[in-house]
């Protein structure tokens, strides 16, 4: 499928172009380019492939733009014309990875913007000054190589924040620059390692770890309100939960892809007086799991996917009576007949008006 932008007065008058759902979509370039569209407030290019790689230059005409997703787009460069989008309040750069994406130092000038994700792949060259977006929202996709965290400092008004931490950054500068955050709600961190953990921040809602935390010392330290909480290839050698158990408000935890590397995992009682959503993955380690009673007395949902080693789930299953949802996802091959009516664990599951197999009759 071709997409061409013509001249004619009926375009002239759109203030609004998405474009989803097709994969084989092609801007080509016309006459006019975006140019054809110069009322334009509202463009979505979900998925669009632009010859070249290249995001055609009459971008920049399009002065009236607040919001421009190029999310899944192929694009491999960005005009420089794009500072003149200075009224763009939401800025969407995700797109699909390939090639390193060229970005060239003008988003700085969008003083406007609430919403800027970055491509998780720039080319190496790439340097992005970002202080001036003292308005910003939520900053996705922030790398430690290709911008400074000193820029984070002035913004005060994040409430999300994804950061790549690269060895040229620091842990501790990392922090030092997310002090002044004090309305951040949402963060994720991603890298290679981190030493002693510690974030003070008390209106943290929502965390994700993408890190190497082999080991939890004493100083290891959640803030404590967190409400939701996802750990990823942390290999973290020991249990977590009696840290993770400690947080009051806890209301999701999810373990995924070794999270921890560890045969045996305790939730104590009185543990997770909140949860009410537990998802573990893909924890290639984990053999026995205990459940104290009294633990997790509000947890609703529960979900165990690819944990080829655990035997079968803990006793103390039968005394969550909140449960409500159980799903196994690619568990080994037998799982299904312990737990249906007949079965010899069924007395663990038997309360839960929901139980599904999904894909649990592998060897």
């Amino acid at each position: 499928m071709t997409l061409v932008m013509n001249s004619n007065s009926g375009d002239r008058k759109v203030r609004s172009l998405l474009v989803f759902g097709v994969e084989e979509v092609f801007w080509t370039h016309s006459s006019s380019g975006f140019q054809s569209l110069p009322l334009l407030r509202v463009l979505n290019l979900y998925k669009v492939k632009f010859e070249g790689g290249k995001l055609p230059s009459s971008i920049g005409e399009l002065i009236h733009l607040r919001v421009l997703s190029l999310y899944m787009a192929q694009v491999s460069h960005l005009p420089s014309s794009l500072r003149n989008l200075k009224l763009l309040l939401s800025l969407n750069l995700a797109v699909v990875l390939g090639e390193p994406v060229h970005v060239p130092n003008v988003l700085k000038e969008m003083l406007e913007l609430r919403y800027l994700s970055l491509p998780q792949l720039m080319d190496d060259k790439t340097e992005l000054e970002l202080d001036c977006l003292v308005n910003l929202e939520a900053l996705c996709s922030f790398s430690t190589q290709h911008g400074s965290v000193t820029n984070l400092l002035r913004m005060t008004k994040l409430r999300t924040l994804i950061v790549n931490l690269r060895e040229s950054c620091s842990y501790e500068t990392l922090l030092a620059s997310l002090c002044e955050l004090r309305n951040l709600e949402k963060f994720y961190l991603s890298a290679d390692f981190v030493g002693e953990f510690v974030l003070d921040m008390i209106h943290l809602k929502n965390l994700t770890l993408h890190i190497y935390i082999p080991m939890l010392h004493d100083q290891f330290r959640f803030p404590p309100h967190l409400a939701h909480v996802r750990l990823t290839w942390c290999h973290m050698e020991e249990d977590p939960m009696p840290i993770l158990e400690k947080l009051l408000y806890l209301k999701s935890v999810q373990l995924a892809s070794d999270a921890f590397v560890w045969r045996r995992m305790v939730c104590s009682k009185g543990g997770f007086p909140q949860l009410y959503a537990l998802k573990i993955s893909k924890e290639s380690e984990l053999q026995e799991w205990i459940v104290q009673k009294g633990s997790m007395p509000c947890l609703r949902t529960l979900t165990i996917s690819n944990c080829q080693e655990l035997k079968e789930l803990p006793d103390g299953l039968k005394c969550i009576t909140s449960l409500k949802e159980l799903k196994l996802k690619g568990m080994k091959r037998g799982w299904k007949e312990k737990l249906i009516l007949g079965g010899k664990d069924y007395y663990k599951v038997r309360h839960i008006p929901s139980v599904q197999f999904i894909n649990c009759d592998h060897d």
